[in-house]
């Protein structure tokens, strides 16, 4: 729909990734655009999809997801939640220096 908010989901773990999509999808005004299941996916499909949000992992295979944070603040505004394992507070206090807006800890 032409009014919701585009979600993009960067996730390695398939059935992860599917579980978002299905909260995505029964929460009302969010639309899910891509999947990508690394931060190197990740980081084009936000430059060629342009999503509103960005559901982002820290554990990727080719990369942290605190770097995919630091690469899409130079890249263009997008809002981002961290959706993750990662629970060490240096991990936690970079995404929030780096404006994430929610950090949810797995699983939850």
């Amino acid at each position: 729909m032409p009014d919701d908010l585009a979600v993009l989901i960067v996730e390695d773990d398939f059935r992860v990734a599917q579980i978002h999509e299905g909260f995505v999808a029964d929460a009302p005004g969010f639309t899910v655009v891509g999947t990508a299941h690394t931060a190197a996916s990740g980081l084009e499909m936000v430059e060629h999809l342009e999503p509103d949000l960005v559901l982002l992992d820290i554990y990727l295979p080719d990369a942290k997801g605190t770097d995919v944070l630091a690469d899409l603040r130079a890249m263009q505004p997008v809002d981002c939640f961290v959706v993750t394992a990662a629970r060490d507070i240096a991990t936690v206090k970079r995404c929030l220096d780096l404006g994430v807006l929610h950090y949810l800890i797995k699983p939850f």
